[in-house]
Order: structure tokens, then sequence, then C-alpha cells
């Protein structure tokens, strides 16, 4: 296919009638190739519902429709726009590479397709660049990438000054209170405008990290060695990615983060809302989430750590850096994406630091367990000193993926150094409490399956 695609590129427009009569023989040859591409073509349309989704190159210059119901063939047709094969997230620079994730994404999608060796510019990035170039309180991002290597120091200094000037002279008309669309229509610019309120539009915005972290974690585990070569492990990790899965989409992919309708905050927000009044709106259910929720509100699984980041008021609140004790940060970083688009925007450089990092410390301890478990199946259990029979999936989904582990921080108190604690993870036996209820949660998700 890709050779046809090039030699019809490359073919000359016009062609003399002496070589004609030599090239009939090809030129039927490639006829029917291009003839076999057109059914197989046809037959991909013919399998599954289509939809529209946008595809551009990395630096914006061109933009096209497509309509596709695969990967497979959003990839042929994006071939015919542009040379590269690669297809990433425009919302987050994820690369894009198998049908489960593609057929998760809302229709009217915008991929960017690049290299597989290109920095994606994300639409954040892009956004903010743009902003960077027009609004005088961005100006700030010249001194960041100047200076912060240099000068951390300063940096730091005239952050802090800056943070605290634009608290002081706040706009007394704020629009943060709106929530609907039709209120604050400029808020919902971009890829926000499919959204009817600013709450909903916040939640998918903490789901997208949630899920990344999910692909992320899936991707690492599933290209390790010891994935691809023992079998025994190869179930024992699709069992807790499975497990993964559903502890998801019992707690909404934690949408509730970045949601202030939300009525349960996090400890971070106590001295701050007593200011204010409580909104009680609540997300609908569909039945699976409501079974698992359910089952876990019972048992107390993820209660802890089903909270909300901000205020009522839609205020977020830096917790500090890796290396500070607490929720605590010196620099008293704040900001309200709910109050302004450039507020929203601004806020995609706040990070969800994992504090035990991800792939230095959760999945290698993860593959290690996993290991042993296979490797040594007599292993004994270290508090009941019985036969071990599974990994620790319920710690390892907290460390992963719930604020347990996370903690949301203003890019420069994001400490991206080496870090010595380690991940919490270990092997179970089947007296074990976290073994028992995550099984038991498992059950009821099989049992409305077949019911």
């Amino acid at each position: 296919m890709l050779n046809y695609i090039k030699e019809a590129i490359m073919a000359p427009s016009t062609r003399s009638s002496s070589c004609g009569k030599n090239n009939q023989s090809s030129t039927g040859k490639g006829l029917d190739k291009g003839n076999r591409d057109k059914e197989r073509e046809r037959e991909l349309e013919s399998s599954g519902k289509m939809q529209g989704y946008k595809i551009t190159d990395n630096e914006r210059t061109r933009k096209y429709g497509i309509g596709a119901n695969s990967l497979e063939m959003l990839i042929r047709k994006a071939l015919l726009k542009f040379p590269d094969l690669h297809i990433y997230l425009a919302s987050d620079g994820f690369e894009v590479s198998d049908d489960e994730y593609f057929n998760s994404l809302p229709a009217q999608t915008l991929f960017i397709v690049a290299g597989p060796d290109a920095v994606i510019t994300t639409d954040g990035d892009y956004e903010f660049e743009k902003m960077r170039q027009e609004s005088p309180l961005l100006k700030v991002a010249d001194i960041f990438y100047d200076f912060i290597e240099q000068h951390p120091d300063k940096f730091r200094r005239m952050i802090a000054q800056y943070e605290q000037q634009k608290q002081r002279h706040a706009l007394d008309n704020t629009k943060a209170h709106l929530s609907l669309k039709v209120d604050h229509l400029e808020w919902f610019e971009g890829s926000e405008e499919r959204f009817q309120s600013k709450e909903e539009a916040m939640a998918m915005r903490a789901q997208t990290r949630v899920r990344g972290y999910y692909y992320k974690t899936k991707e690492e585990l599933t290209r390790n060695k010891l994935y691809r070569q023992n079998a025994k492990a190869r179930q024992v990790i699709n069992s807790a990615l499975e497990q993964f899965r559903y502890l998801l989409i019992g707690c909404d992919y934690f949408s509730m983060m970045f949601n202030r309708k939300c009525q349960q905050k996090h400890e971070i927000l106590q001295e701050h809302i007593d200011t204010e009044e409580t909104d009680a709106a609540g997300v609908p259910n569909k039945r699976l989430r409501q079974l698992i929720k359910d089952y876990t509100t019972r048992h107390a699984i993820l209660d802890e750590w089903s909270v909300s980041l901000c205020t009522d008021l839609g205020d977020f609140y830096c917790q500090g850096a890796y290396s500070d004790n607490g929720n605590c940060c010196s620099l008293q970083h704040t900001i309200n994406p709910y109050a302004s688009r450039e507020n929203l925007i601004l806020f995609q450089v706040w990070n969800l630091d994992h504090q035990i990092e991800l792939c230095r410390s959760i999945l290698p301890s993860l593959v290690a367990n996993v290991e042993e478990l296979v490797t040594y199946p007599q292993r004994k259990c270290t508090l009941h000193n019985k036969r071990v029979i599974d990994i620790s999936v319920l710690e390892y989904f907290l460390e992963i993926f719930s604020l347990k582990n996370l903690k949301l921080v203003h890019i420069v108190c994001h400490d991206k150094v080496q870090r010595t604690n380690r991940s919490n993870g270990r092997l179970l036996c089947a007296d074990c409490h976290e073994y028992r209820i995550v099984q038991e949660l498992m059950d009821v998700e099989t049992a409305d399956t077949t019911s």
C-alpha cells in the first residue's frame, strides 16, 4: 500500500505516447492494486460506525476533516495528507496506537500527525504560546525559559511577586461563579466548546489525566520482557490491568478532583472553605459505575481519595514540592481555572506529581512482585504465613491513580529529581483483606454481566 501511494505521488502527471504501450502492463497492475485498496477501504467503512475526526500537523499549518471507524482507516486516510504515520492526541501529546483507546475518543477529536521522534506541541502549549505573545500578564513565561536554569532562586521570587500582585488586583466583577456555557461563552472556546458547564469540562480534564496514567501503565507493563516471555506473568499483569480498569470505572476516573461541585473536599482546603456555601449537585451514574461505587463505598475502599482539590468557587492551592513536608506551598501558589479562559490554559502547567515515582518505583516494583509470584509460587505471605496468590492490586492502584500518592503542584514546585521513597506494593495471600475486597468487587461486576 505504501509503495503504491509513493508511486502514485511521484509519477509524472503526463506520459508521452511512445511510452504508453510499454507501460500498459504495469499500469494494469497498479489499477488492480488500487482496486484492491478501494475494496479494503469499503470493507473498513462497512465494518463499523463512521465518525468525523480532525487531523493537523505539529505546526498547525494545515487541518483536515476525516471520517473513520478505526485507527487503521484514520491512518490510511491521513497518509494521503501527511507523510508521517504516527498519530498523537492534540490535547495531551499521547500517541494513539490501538483501537481500544481510539474507540474511547469522541467525534471531532483533533489528532496530530508527526514522526516517531517528534516533540508534540499540544493544544495547551500552542494556545499558551499564542497568549504569551499577546498578553502582558504572560510575559513571565519569557523569564521562565530564559532564567530558570541559571537563576532558580531569582525566578521563584519573581513568580511569587507575580502571584501576589495578581491576587491584589483581582477583578471585582469576576465570572468565576458562573457555570453554564450560555453565561460565559468565551471560557468554552477551543476543546471545551462541546461541554455545557464548566464543571463538566473540568471533570473531563481530570479524567483525561487519569486515563493517561492508565495507558502509560499498560504500555510500560505490556512491553516489559517478563510480560512478553512468561505466560503466567502475562496472565497476572493482564488481570491487574483489568482490575485497575474496573476500579477506575467505580470512581469515575477520579473526575471529582477538578470538579468544584463535589461535596467531599481535600484536607488542604479546610482553612479556605468556611466562608463559602456548599453546592450539593452531583454527577449522574451509569448502572455499572453505580454497582461498583456502592460496593467501594460500603467497604470504604476509595472514599478517602475521592475528593475535590478545589473550593466551591474553584480555587486550587499548590500542595508544595516533593521535598516539602505535608501539603504546604511556601510560595502560596493558587489559581482558579473557572474564572477565565486564560486561567484555564495556565492550569494545564500545574502537575499531578507522583510522590512515589511511577516509572522508577511503582511499575518496577509491580513487575518484580509478579516475577517473584510466578517464579516462587510457594512463597509465604509476610502477614499470614500462607502461600501467596496475587500482587497487591489495590495498593498499586492507589499509588498510580489516587491522591494518596498524587499532589497538585505549580510547575515551579515540581521537583524533577530522582526520589528515594519506594512503592508499598507486596504479595498477598487469600486471607489478606486487600485481596478479598478486590476479588469481591470483580465478582460484583461479573454477577451484573451474567444477570
